[in-house]
């Protein structure tokens, strides 16, 4: 790669000049450059920039390119597959976001909180951060907008943290914390001290809703300027992490396909290494906030994550399509209904779609396929016969495939 840091550029120099004198040098050059996008937020008093450096603009084009495809493979699926995909992609960035800060999550927590989140139910462990997740992928009918005012960032933050929260961690401030701390990378080692006193925080955090605006600047770019910029404002005590990488999500959500959107944490869990370090490069003293590697490295993980979504969805919609010929020859030689059919089918990409599938009720059954409760009791009962579907549980009861199914239509 041919653009280097500003420490790195020091390192490669023959100057005899101090290197924070010239380090300030190279700062101003690049700041005023033509192909450099400014922020309007200081750290340290360096203003935030990135340059659009080749490799840069290359990878942001490849993003733009592998987006089409994905939204390609994303429409060519039936709801009820693109449903359970992106319930799949829900709890596994939920899982993911909580391992990188050494949170530990169990699929049945997952599983148990988007069930609370989809019904609206009691509250359970990480169900407000599920139904944040629903309001952004408009699950819910009721899509999430970008924060505007400080209020807005610090309401994602509760439904974030809803339960999480040590009570010494909670927010003392009037709306964000009141007290001074340090940012930590991976290692517990000190990078720099967050945004204080408060009042410097909403200033900060105004310039920041301010960019996170900016259309001057493009969004993949803005949107990991912002994530950078969230996590050295560190507002919070605890949890700013996992609030930044959720507002990294939201903002992707408004340019790019929503398993795209969804699908950064589960990339970044597998390098937490190299997600840390390009925060505790771009932080280093000598860079002067200079943050155009650190926006290179964050969009190459969002080309990962689309990479991985067009192979696992390009594996499934072959195998949904293949078992769907099966099935469509066993309902003409066996002589199921097209009801029942239409049943094995959904429980099919239920199968397939979610890496964790579960159980189906008899309610959710009728309101996917437009039938009455008669009508679909009769169907389910002839299925459980036929030891197509097994049923699991009293109240409500739940169906899914049996292993004879699944060795017809699967395998």
């Amino acid at each position: 790669m041919e653009y280097k840091s500003i420490r790195q550029t020091l390192a490669m120099s023959s100057s005899t000049a101090k290197p924070k004198d010239a380090a300030e040098e190279e700062y101003q050059k690049r700041l005023n450059g033509y192909s450099t996008y400014r922020s309007g937020i200081e750290f340290e008093g360096h203003e935030m920039f990135a340059v659009a450096f080749r490799e840069l603009l290359n990878v942001m084009d490849s993003v733009r390119g592998m987006e089409v495809q994905v939204e390609s493979l994303w429409a060519a699926l039936p709801p009820i597959a693109r449903r359970a995909y992106l319930m799949e992609l829900i709890g596994a960035e939920m899982q993911s976001t909580n391992s990188i800060e050494a949170v530990h999550t169990t699929r049945k927590e997952i599983s148990d909180a988007l069930d609370a989140a989809v019904a609206d139910g009691p509250h359970k462990r990480l169900s407000e951060l599920a139904k944040l997740f629903l309001g952004l992928s408009g699950e819910n009918s009721a899509t999430l907008e970008l924060p505007k005012t400080l209020h807005d960032i610090r309401n994602i933050y509760d439904q974030v943290m809803a339960g999480e929260l040590r009570e010494e961690d909670k927010p003392d401030g009037m709306v964000f914390r009141a007290k001074q701390v340090s940012v930590c990378d991976g290692f517990d080692r000190e990078i720099h001290q967050g945004a204080w006193p408060e009042s410097e925080i909403q200033v900060q955090l105004t310039k920041w809703l301010a960019l996170l605006s900016d259309e001057a600047i493009p969004p993949l770019l803005r949107a990991v300027m912002c994530h950078y910029a969230f996590e050295c404002i560190h507002p919070f005590y605890d949890g700013n992490g996992r609030t930044g990488r959720f507002l990294l999500a939201l903002q992707l959500s408004k340019h790019l396909s929503i398993p795209t959107a969804i699908s950064l944490s589960p990339v970044i869990a597998d390098a937490k290494g190299r997600y840390y370090k390009a925060f505790d490069d771009a932080q280093h003293p000598l860079n002067c906030s200079d943050v155009s590697l650190f926006s290179y490295r964050m969009i190459r993980f969002i080309a990962t994550a689309q990479k991985n979504i067009i192979s696992v969805l390009g594996e499934k919609k072959t195998l949904l399509d293949t078992a769907r010929k099966r099935l469509e020859h066993y309902a003409r030689t066996q002589g199921i209904t097209e009801l029942q059919r239409n049943m094995l089918y959904f429980l099919l990409q239920e199968e397939l779609f979610d890496d964790a599938p579960k159980p189906i009720s008899r309610r959710l059954m009728r309101e996917w396929l437009g039938v009455g409760e008669r009508k679909t009791n009769t169907a389910l009962a002839e299925l459980v016969n036929r030891n197509l579907l097994e049923f699991h549980g009293s109240r409500p009861i739940r169906y899914s495939l049996t292993a004879t199914a699944r060795a017809e239509f699967l395998q």
